[in-house]
Formats: structure tokens, C-alpha cells, sequence
């Protein structure tokens, strides 16, 4: 008789992480291929994609203002690197809400479905390729009349813990310029819930990641940050080459079982930064 608050936890627990974002805890109930040999094309560690500003400059090495296209012009273009280069970022910090008009909606792998009418975000730049102190709240979330909440917070509010994730490739392309890139959010370390609450008095543990699209090649003060889901798979589910990256739930002692999200926010930084795949 509890499978109604069941479902209702499974969908609010992959809600607990947003815009997107870390690789899954070992589970039976999924096949992560970990024996599998890597893709030969997965890009290296060292390889794009990276954060950055693109900048207009005398004698740049790029010729348009995404430094996608090498060679020198009559406007020339230098790229540096987040971190490490001559011209790093100044200010590291960005904030996310929900887009303005839609909602964010989670369905499980039991079709199940939940809806939140509100999120917002912190977090900051920590490296070339990578996001830490993010920090995660999702607001008026409902589903079969029951609301959830982390400890110390409001009924219908889910908080989850600190966060931390990475870019990566989401699809090849026959030109990097055209690669696919997202970001992937997870628990520092891969280790430890993305979140933990309570709903209708059952106690309710989420691990794994999530990965989000973002734009790519151009740099913005503001963007929008998409995460995708059909019938409770996680689009993409990975990262190119790289093994099944999901959001995983836990009710209780039960089994573990996955679930999607379907999101955007729009993600404001103190300072205009740019994701560049060629680079």
C-alpha cells in the first residue's frame, strides 16, 4: 500500500540535484559496464573542454570571438584559461534559477512524475574544467498531494548538500567546434549522497550525478543550463567513452533505482565566461 509514497520519493529525490549534474554509486540495479574498454575517441583529462574567456587582442592567435577558428586577422582573439593563464578570471562565482514559465519536472523509470515550481543555485568556477560549492534548492514541489523536505527546511523544500562537478563531452562531432558539452554534478569525491530527506515520514538518501547541457564556444555573462529526461533516463546518461553517469535513489532499506530530470535555468556569472570545445 505504500507504492503511491514510493513513487512520490523516487521522482522528489531526483529533484534534489539540478541543472544538470556526477557518476552513480555502485548499484545492482544498473549496468555501468565497468569492464567495458574506454571509447578510443574519449577526450583526455588535459583536452578541451575548459573555462575561459575568450579576449580581443593584438596579434591573438584566433580570428573570431569564441577562439574556435585559428589564424591571425584583422581582429585577432587570445584564449585564457580560467586558471593558470596570463589573464585569469577575476570574479569565480555564478548563480542559477529556474527559467522564467516552465517548471521542473522528474519522471521516474515507473513513470512516475513530480513537479517543482521553483529552483535556484550558488556555486563558483574552481578550475579549467570544474565547478565546486554548488549548492542546490528546489522549492513547491508536489506530487500526489505530498510535499517533502530536508531537515531544517520548509515543507515542499528540498536543499541538497555541497556539490562539485566537471565538464565534459556529451556527443562527437566531426569538427570539435561542434562536440556536445556538458557539465556533470556530484557529491565531492564521488562519495557520499547528493542529498538526504524526508518524505511522509520515510527517510530518503540520493547518490550518482547528473549531467546538463551547456553552450558552448562563446562567451556570456548569462546562459541557460539544460538537463533532459524520457521515461526516466537521464539524456545524456554519460559522458563519451565514459561509464553510465545516472542519478540514483534510495527509499529506506529498499532497492536502488534511477530516475530523470527535465530542467533549465538560467545561470548568471559575476563575470562573462565561456566553454570552449576546441581549445
Amino acid at each position: 500500500m505504500h507504492k503511491p509514497h514510493r513513487w512520490l520519493l523516487l521522482a522528489l529525490v531526483s529533484l534534489a540535484v539540478s541543472a544538470g549534474w556526477a557518476p552513480a554509486q555502485a548499484s545492482t540495479l544498473l549496468d555501468r559496464n565497468l569492464s567495458a574498454a574506454p571509447f578510443s575517441l574519449t577526450p583526455e583529462a588535459s583536452a578541451p573542454p575548459e573555462f575561459g574567456r575568450c579576449i580581443k587582442t593584438t596579434g591573438g592567435a584566433y580570428k573570431d570571438s569564441g577562439c574556435t577558428e585559428a589564424g591571425a586577422g584583422e581582429k585577432s582573439f587570445e584564449w585564457y584559461a580560467a586558471f593558470g593563464s596570463s589573464r585569469p578570471l577575476e570574479k569565480t562565482g555564478f548563480s542559477n534559477v529556474l527559467k522564467e514559465a516552465t517548471v521542473a519536472s522528474l519522471e521516474t523509470v515507473e513513470k512516475a512524475t513530480v513537479v517543482c515550481e521553483g529552483e535556484s543555485s550558488t556555486g563558483h568556477y574552481t578550475g579549467n574544467k570544474t565547478i565546486g560549492g554548488v549548492v542546490l534548492t528546489f522549492s513547491k514541489c508536489a506530487a500526489f498531494g505530498a510535499q517533502c523536505h530536508s531537515e531544517g527546511a520548509t515543507e515542499g523544500t528540498i536543499v541538497t548538500h555541497t556539490l562539485e562537478g566537471t565538464l565534459g563531452v556529451e556527443e562527437l562531432a566531426a569538427e570539435p567546434v561542434n562536440y556536445q558539452i556538458g557539465e556533470d554534478l556530484y557529491p565531492p569525491g564521488h562519495t557520499g549522497p547528493v542529498a538526504s530527506f524526508t518524505c511522509s515520514g520515510l527517510g530518503v538518501t540520493i547518490t550518482g550525478s547528473v549531467i546538463s547541457h551547456v553552450a558552448a564556444n562563446s562567451m556570456k555573462l548569462m546562459t541557460q543550463i539544460k538537463t533532459k529526461a524520457t521515461a526516466g533516463k537521464q539524456k545524456p546518461e554519460s559522458f563519451v567513452g565514459e561509464p553510465t553517469d545516472v542519478l540514483i535513489s534510495q527509499i529506506e532499506e529498499g532497492s536502488p533505482e534511477q530516475g530523470g530530470e527535465t530542467l533549465t535555468t538560467i545561470q548568471t556569472n559575476e563575470e562573462k565566461v565561456e566553454v570552449n570545445s576546441v581549445v
